[in-house]
């Protein structure tokens, strides 16, 4: 039985010569999440079209269809070049060569929370094909990451994490972040890619990278990276666990209802993107002890979470229609 706090993701997605955006790239986690039964080492597996049916709001946080539509159609159009490495032939190793488009329609009912878009057979095989190697990682903290690079950096961290690290020709890792005739000053990699990437994967994910940097002569032109868990020591961790993000997110809901406003949901993610989500989640149970006791009301939760405990932990409340908010909820 599959960790579903997990998904693994063929290396070849990874290498594949195509540039994403933020929300493409969520899109793809999406769709290799719910592929996940469809995994196989089989390089003749016959692989089917599949529609894949999803809430907005996995997808894109406001639940902003018009973005979601812009987005999808901008993935339709692009060809993804990947190659596939076949297993068992020895020394002289066979490398299958593929171009494929990754959506290929779109099925959305006006005022819907959810959405279904078709897998061509084709792009099935990009996502499901693990024969030539596969990476596992933790796909709320791989969704949760606020930009392309941290995202592939820290595929790259949990691909290689076995092994503690991982070296490179700069140009190489440029051609894998898909960045190739960017960032040509070394200053400029460094502070827009490399290093605002280990800030958010030490503040959100279970791993990090350092990294050197290695002259050729006058010219930086290698990079050593070095893997570590994201601990302070063997019992905390900085990442976002998947029950505690469940937890919270389940928790806030009942006291800012989804068919009232995405209120939960936008402060779930503050919390993610602020560090706090474990210190919520323990709050939030003591809050869910002293309802359940008695000892506090809905009311008194509610305003609690507004004036006082959102607010310290870094997410900002509107008390505007808070009142119509506590008389929408039932007590008890």
């Amino acid at each position: 039985m599959r960790d579903k706090n997990r998904i693994i993701q063929p290396n070849h997605i990874s290498t594949a010569r195509f540039s994403l955006s933020v929300l493409e790239k969520n899109i793809i986690y999406t769709v290799i999440d719910e592929l996940q039964k469809n995994m196989s080492k089989d390089l003749n597996e016959v692989f089917e079209e599949q529609e894949i049916t999803v809430e907005l709001k996995k997808i894109e946080k406001n639940n902003n269809y018009s973005r979601i539509r812009s987005t999808m159609k901008s993935l339709a159009a692009k060809q993804v070049e990947f190659e596939l490495r076949i297993p068992g032939t020895g020394k002289s190793e066979r490398i299958q060569e593929n171009i494929t488009s990754l959506i290929s329609g779109l099925k959305y009912e006006r005022q819907s929370q959810f959405i279904s878009f078709m897998v061509p057979s084709s792009a099935c095989r990009f996502f499901c094909y693990i024969g030539g190697g596969f990476t596992s990682f933790q796909k709320t903290i791989a969704i949760s990451l606020s930009s392309t690079h941290s995202k592939s950096l820290y595929e790259l961290c949990c691909r290689w994490a076995d092994r503690g690290g991982y070296t490179c020709s700069i140009e190489d890792l440029k051609v894998y972040l898909s960045i190739t005739g960017k960032y040509d000053q070394i200053s400029h990699l460094r502070h827009k890619v490399l290093d605002t990437s280990v800030k958010e994967l030490k503040k959100k994910a279970d791993l990090f990278f350092t990294y050197s940097l290695k002259k050729v002569g006058r010219k930086y032109a290698n990079i050593s990276i070095k893997i570590h868990k994201n601990t302070i020591d063997k019992e905390e961790y900085y990442g976002v666990r998947e029950e505690h993000y469940s937890y919270v997110y389940s928790f806030l809901s009942r006291f800012f209802p989804n068919y009232i406003n995405n209120k939960a949901l936008a402060y779930s993610e503050l919390l993610v993107a602020k560090g706090n989500m474990d210190k919520a989640y323990y709050r939030f149970i003591r809050l869910d002890d002293e309802f359940s006791t008695g000892r506090k009301d809905k009311r008194d939760i509610l305003n609690l979470l507004i004036k006082k405990i959102l607010p310290e932990f870094g997410v900002k409340t509107s008390v505007k229609n808070q009142n119509n908010t506590q008389l929408k909820l039932s007590v008890g």
